[in-house]
């Protein structure tokens, strides 16, 4: 898995690194059904905006059939990458949920196939 975190209007800091690798292990967890030789990259660029107190956390995952992108803001910059990466979370589970149930049809079908031959 490959991980790119670019800063906008902002500098890296110890506590903005604490909140990204807490919320890159609720991604890790949930990309774990993929094949460890499928690339998975993901891509999160912060920004603040230079005119006033609002942040923006934009995040890509590119999955190997699919990519999933979210932007949202906030008032502090942990609020806005907390809100972004739930909305990445949210629909991971629910390709995750789609990919399961396309698989356990299909395994359906051919444990039916299979009972049907004996």
């Amino acid at each position: 898995m490959r991980v790119d975190i670019s800063f906008k209007y902002l500098e890296r800091s110890e506590f903005i690194d604490n909140v990204l690798d807490k919320n890159m292990q609720k991604i890790e967890r949930r990309i774990k059904m993929f094949k460890s030789d499928d690339p998975v990259h993901i891509s999160t660029h912060i920004e603040k905006n230079p005119h006033k107190e609002q942040f923006f956390c934009r995040t890509q995952v590119y999955l190997p059939s699919k990519v999933l992108r979210v932007e949202e803001k906030g008032a502090n910059f942990s609020i806005a990458i907390n809100k972004c990466f739930a909305a990445i979370v949210k629909q991971l589970d629910k390709f995750k949920y789609k990919l399961e149930g396309h698989l356990g049809k299909r395994k359906e079908k051919i444990s039916r196939i299979i009972s049907e031959e004996v």
